[in-house]
């Protein structure tokens, strides 16, 4: 298990946060055997993504943590079209 630092959110206990950052990630089916996916993983109603085309080590100090409101909340305004304007 990694030991990191410092937990970036300040909100989430220390040991969840490396729950999450240590957990097994997901890849979407759409993957297939390349290793360029963003992972997932849940624990404990939090959401953690991870780049997988990172190292270990470096793909979990940049894991990110949602709460699953609000990655429902990114999914919903991106189905609506918010984010178009980026692309």
């Amino acid at each position: 298990m990694l030991s990191l630092a410092s937990n970036p959110y300040r909100w989430l206990p220390e040991g969840l946060y490396e729950q999450l950052v240590n957990a097994p990630h997901a890849a979407p089916v759409a993957c297939g055997s390349g290793n360029s996916c963003i992972t997932v993983a849940t624990v404990e109603g939090y959401v953690s993504i991870q780049d997988s085309k990172l190292d270990g080590p470096q793909r979990q100090a940049r894991t990110q943590v949602y709460t699953a409101d609000e990655l429902q909340a990114f999914v919903q305004d991106a189905k609506a079209g918010r984010y178009d304007h980026l692309f």
